[in-house]
Protein backbone atom coordinates (compact mmCIF):
# COMPACT_ATOMS: atom_id res chain seq x y z
CA UNK A 1 0.00 0.00 0.00
CA UNK A 2 1.15 3.53 -0.75
CA UNK A 3 1.54 6.13 2.00
CA UNK A 4 -0.63 9.26 2.03
CA UNK A 5 2.33 11.29 0.79
CA UNK A 6 2.90 8.94 -2.12
CA UNK A 7 -0.81 9.00 -2.95
CA UNK A 8 -0.75 12.81 -3.06
CA UNK A 9 2.26 12.74 -5.37
CA UNK A 10 0.54 10.26 -7.69
CA UNK A 11 -2.58 12.44 -7.68
CA UNK A 12 -0.47 15.42 -8.80
CA UNK A 13 1.01 13.32 -11.60
CA UNK A 14 -2.48 12.26 -12.63
CA UNK A 15 -3.69 15.87 -12.86
CA UNK A 16 -0.72 16.73 -15.05
CA UNK A 17 -1.15 13.70 -17.32
CA UNK A 18 -2.64 13.82 -20.80
CA UNK A 19 -5.42 11.47 -19.73
CA UNK A 20 -6.49 13.72 -16.88
CA UNK A 21 -6.51 16.80 -19.12
CA UNK A 22 -8.69 14.98 -21.62
CA UNK A 23 -11.20 13.98 -18.93
CA UNK A 24 -11.84 17.31 -17.25
CA UNK A 25 -15.42 18.48 -16.86
CA UNK A 26 -18.78 16.71 -16.40
CA UNK A 27 -18.07 14.09 -19.04
CA UNK A 28 -14.76 13.24 -17.40
CA UNK A 29 -16.39 12.83 -13.99
CA UNK A 30 -19.14 10.63 -15.45
CA UNK A 31 -16.56 8.54 -17.27
CA UNK A 32 -14.47 8.12 -14.12
CA UNK A 33 -17.53 7.06 -12.09
CA UNK A 34 -18.46 4.43 -14.70
CA UNK A 35 -14.89 3.15 -14.73
CA UNK A 36 -14.85 2.85 -10.96
CA UNK A 37 -18.26 1.16 -10.90
CA UNK A 38 -17.06 -1.41 -13.44
CA UNK A 39 -14.01 -2.13 -11.37
CA UNK A 40 -16.06 -2.66 -8.22
CA UNK A 41 -18.42 -4.98 -10.09
CA UNK A 42 -15.57 -7.17 -11.37
CA UNK A 43 -13.86 -7.21 -8.00
CA UNK A 44 -17.05 -8.44 -6.34
CA UNK A 45 -16.83 -11.79 -8.17
CA UNK A 46 -14.82 -14.88 -7.16
CA UNK A 47 -13.86 -13.54 -3.74
CA UNK A 48 -13.20 -16.87 -2.03
CA UNK A 49 -9.56 -17.40 -0.93
CA UNK A 50 -9.20 -20.43 -3.19
CA UNK A 51 -10.50 -18.60 -6.27
CA UNK A 52 -8.39 -15.54 -5.54
CA UNK A 53 -5.27 -17.67 -5.13
CA UNK A 54 -5.92 -19.33 -8.50
CA UNK A 55 -6.40 -15.94 -10.16
CA UNK A 56 -3.17 -14.63 -8.63
CA UNK A 57 -1.21 -17.61 -9.92
CA UNK A 58 -2.73 -17.34 -13.38
CA UNK A 59 -2.13 -13.59 -13.58
CA UNK A 60 1.53 -13.97 -12.64
CA UNK A 61 2.14 -16.07 -15.76
CA UNK A 62 1.33 -12.99 -17.81
CA UNK A 63 3.97 -10.74 -16.26
CA UNK A 64 5.96 -9.09 -19.06
CA UNK A 65 4.15 -11.37 -21.54
CA UNK A 66 5.96 -14.42 -20.15
CA UNK A 67 3.22 -16.96 -20.87
CA UNK A 68 2.81 -15.84 -24.47
CA UNK A 69 6.54 -15.59 -25.15
CA UNK A 70 6.97 -19.12 -23.77
CA UNK A 71 4.23 -20.45 -26.07
CA UNK A 72 5.79 -18.74 -29.06
CA UNK A 73 9.27 -19.94 -28.14
CA UNK A 74 8.01 -23.51 -27.92
CA UNK A 75 6.44 -23.13 -31.35
CA UNK A 76 9.69 -21.87 -32.83
CA UNK A 77 11.61 -24.77 -31.31
CA UNK A 78 9.17 -27.59 -32.03
CA UNK A 79 7.17 -26.63 -35.13
CA UNK A 80 9.79 -26.44 -37.85
CA UNK A 81 7.30 -26.29 -40.70
CA UNK A 82 5.78 -23.05 -39.33
CA UNK A 83 8.80 -21.64 -37.52
CA UNK A 84 8.64 -18.32 -39.35
CA UNK A 85 5.04 -17.72 -38.30
CA UNK A 86 5.82 -18.52 -34.68
CA UNK A 87 8.76 -16.10 -34.74
CA UNK A 88 6.48 -13.39 -36.14
CA UNK A 89 4.06 -14.04 -33.27
CA UNK A 90 6.81 -13.70 -30.68
CA UNK A 91 7.84 -10.41 -32.29
CA UNK A 92 4.23 -9.20 -32.09
CA UNK A 93 4.06 -9.89 -28.34
CA UNK A 94 7.34 -8.05 -27.76
CA UNK A 95 6.27 -5.11 -29.91
CA UNK A 96 2.96 -4.79 -28.06
CA UNK A 97 4.74 -4.80 -24.71
CA UNK A 98 7.13 -2.03 -25.83
CA UNK A 99 4.30 0.04 -27.33
CA UNK A 100 2.20 -0.34 -24.17
CA UNK A 101 5.08 0.68 -21.92
CA UNK A 102 5.65 3.78 -24.04
CA UNK A 103 2.00 4.84 -23.81
CA UNK A 104 2.00 4.14 -20.09
CA UNK A 105 4.94 6.50 -19.53
CA UNK A 106 3.12 9.26 -21.41
CA UNK A 107 -0.31 8.80 -19.80
CA UNK A 108 1.03 8.25 -16.25
CA UNK A 109 -2.32 7.24 -14.79
CA UNK A 110 -1.88 6.00 -11.20
CA UNK A 111 -3.14 2.56 -10.26
CA UNK A 112 -6.41 2.23 -8.32
CA UNK A 113 -6.13 2.88 -4.59
CA UNK A 114 -9.46 2.01 -2.93
CA UNK A 115 -9.46 1.85 0.85
CA UNK A 116 -12.13 -0.84 0.95
CA UNK A 117 -10.69 -2.85 -1.97
CA UNK A 118 -6.89 -2.72 -1.75
CA UNK A 119 -4.76 -4.33 -4.48
CA UNK A 120 -4.12 -8.04 -3.97
CA UNK A 121 -0.75 -8.27 -5.73
CA UNK A 122 2.36 -6.10 -5.99
CA UNK A 123 3.17 -4.42 -9.30
CA UNK A 124 6.46 -3.39 -10.96
CA UNK A 125 5.31 0.25 -11.29
CA UNK A 126 2.48 2.44 -10.03
CA UNK A 127 1.35 3.30 -13.58
CA UNK A 128 -1.94 1.84 -14.71
CA UNK A 129 -2.94 2.94 -18.23
CA UNK A 130 -2.98 0.88 -20.40
CA UNK A 131 -2.61 -2.69 -19.12
CA UNK A 132 0.51 -4.55 -20.29
CA UNK A 133 -1.15 -7.88 -19.50
CA UNK A 134 -4.04 -7.01 -21.81
CA UNK A 135 -1.79 -5.69 -24.58
CA UNK A 136 0.57 -8.67 -24.68
CA UNK A 137 -2.30 -11.15 -24.34
CA UNK A 138 -4.37 -9.80 -27.21
CA UNK A 139 -1.30 -9.32 -29.39
CA UNK A 140 -0.51 -13.00 -28.88
CA UNK A 141 -4.10 -14.12 -29.49
CA UNK A 142 -4.15 -12.16 -32.76
CA UNK A 143 -0.70 -13.22 -33.96
CA UNK A 144 -1.03 -16.89 -32.99
CA UNK A 145 -4.44 -17.29 -34.64
CA UNK A 146 -4.10 -19.97 -37.29
CA UNK A 147 -1.32 -21.62 -35.33
CA UNK A 148 -3.54 -22.46 -32.35
CA UNK A 149 -7.35 -22.56 -32.02
CA UNK A 150 -8.68 -18.99 -32.11
CA UNK A 151 -11.44 -19.43 -29.50
CA UNK A 152 -9.29 -20.69 -26.62
CA UNK A 153 -6.62 -18.11 -27.46
CA UNK A 154 -8.96 -15.14 -27.09
CA UNK A 155 -10.72 -16.68 -24.09
CA UNK A 156 -7.38 -17.00 -22.30
CA UNK A 157 -6.39 -13.46 -23.31
CA UNK A 158 -9.67 -12.09 -21.97
CA UNK A 159 -9.33 -13.97 -18.70
CA UNK A 160 -5.77 -12.72 -18.32
CA UNK A 161 -6.85 -9.13 -18.88
CA UNK A 162 -9.82 -9.28 -16.50
CA UNK A 163 -7.70 -10.91 -13.80
CA UNK A 164 -5.88 -7.60 -13.40
CA UNK A 165 -9.11 -5.76 -12.59
CA UNK A 166 -10.14 -8.48 -10.15
CA UNK A 167 -6.80 -8.17 -8.38
CA UNK A 168 -7.29 -4.42 -8.01
CA UNK A 169 -4.38 -3.15 -10.09
CA UNK A 170 -6.24 -1.86 -13.17
CA UNK A 171 -9.42 -0.06 -14.15
CA UNK A 172 -11.63 -1.55 -16.90
CA UNK A 173 -10.56 1.19 -19.33
CA UNK A 174 -6.92 0.20 -18.82
CA UNK A 175 -7.90 -3.28 -20.02
CA UNK A 176 -9.99 -2.06 -22.94
CA UNK A 177 -7.30 0.23 -24.33
CA UNK A 178 -4.53 -2.30 -23.69
CA UNK A 179 -6.48 -5.05 -25.49
CA UNK A 180 -7.14 -2.77 -28.46
CA UNK A 181 -3.49 -1.72 -28.64
CA UNK A 182 -2.38 -5.35 -28.47
CA UNK A 183 -4.79 -6.56 -31.15
CA UNK A 184 -3.80 -3.77 -33.54
CA UNK A 185 -0.09 -4.36 -32.92
CA UNK A 186 -0.48 -8.10 -33.41
CA UNK A 187 -2.26 -7.61 -36.73
CA UNK A 188 0.31 -5.09 -37.98
CA UNK A 189 3.34 -7.19 -37.04
CA UNK A 190 1.78 -10.33 -38.51
CA UNK A 191 1.11 -8.47 -41.78
CA UNK A 192 4.61 -7.02 -41.97
CA UNK A 193 6.16 -10.36 -41.10
CA UNK A 194 4.34 -12.11 -43.92
CA UNK A 195 5.93 -9.65 -46.36
CA UNK A 196 9.51 -10.21 -45.24
CA UNK A 197 9.37 -13.96 -44.70
CA UNK A 198 12.10 -15.82 -46.64
CA UNK A 199 11.45 -16.21 -50.40
CA UNK A 200 10.21 -19.64 -51.34
CA UNK A 201 8.20 -19.93 -48.12
CA UNK A 202 4.48 -19.40 -47.92
CA UNK A 203 3.37 -18.38 -44.42
CA UNK A 204 1.13 -21.07 -43.07
CA UNK A 205 2.03 -23.68 -45.68
CA UNK A 206 2.22 -27.10 -44.12
CA UNK A 207 5.06 -28.29 -46.29
CA UNK A 208 7.41 -25.37 -45.67
CA UNK A 209 9.34 -24.27 -48.79
CA UNK A 210 7.41 -24.39 -52.05
CA UNK A 211 9.13 -26.91 -54.37
CA UNK A 212 10.18 -25.63 -57.82
CA UNK A 213 8.04 -26.78 -60.76
CA UNK A 214 9.17 -29.98 -62.43
CA UNK A 215 11.04 -29.54 -65.73
CA UNK A 216 8.88 -30.28 -68.77
CA UNK A 217 9.88 -33.56 -70.48
CA UNK A 218 9.58 -34.43 -74.17
CA UNK A 219 6.13 -35.05 -75.56
CA UNK A 220 5.02 -38.69 -75.51
CA UNK A 221 6.31 -40.52 -78.62
CA UNK A 222 8.68 -37.73 -79.58
CA UNK A 223 11.74 -39.74 -78.60
CA UNK A 224 10.58 -42.78 -80.58
CA UNK A 225 9.92 -40.68 -83.71
CA UNK A 226 13.35 -39.10 -83.57
CA UNK A 227 15.04 -42.50 -83.15
CA UNK A 228 13.10 -43.99 -86.06
CA UNK A 229 14.05 -41.15 -88.35
CA UNK A 230 17.70 -41.52 -87.47
CA UNK A 231 17.63 -45.31 -88.14
CA UNK A 232 15.97 -44.75 -91.51
CA UNK A 233 18.64 -42.30 -92.59
CA UNK A 234 21.42 -44.66 -91.53
CA UNK A 235 19.88 -47.65 -93.38
CA UNK A 236 19.31 -45.91 -96.70
CA UNK A 237 22.73 -44.33 -96.77
CA UNK A 238 23.74 -41.50 -99.18
CA UNK A 239 21.93 -41.27 -102.52
CA UNK A 240 24.18 -41.74 -105.57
Amino acid sequence: MLTDRELRREAIDARRSLAARALHGPFGRMFAKADLAGMRLIRSTARSPRATDAIVRFSRTGEHGALWLAIGGAGVALDGRRRERWAIGVAAVAAAYVANTTVKQVARRPRPQLRDLPPLVPTPTQLSFPSSHAASSFAAATAYSGLLPRGPLFATAGAMALSRVHLGVHYPTDILVGATLGAVTGRLVRGLGSLIVAPGHEPGARGGPIPPPAAAGPAPGAGASATGAQDSTTTEGPTR
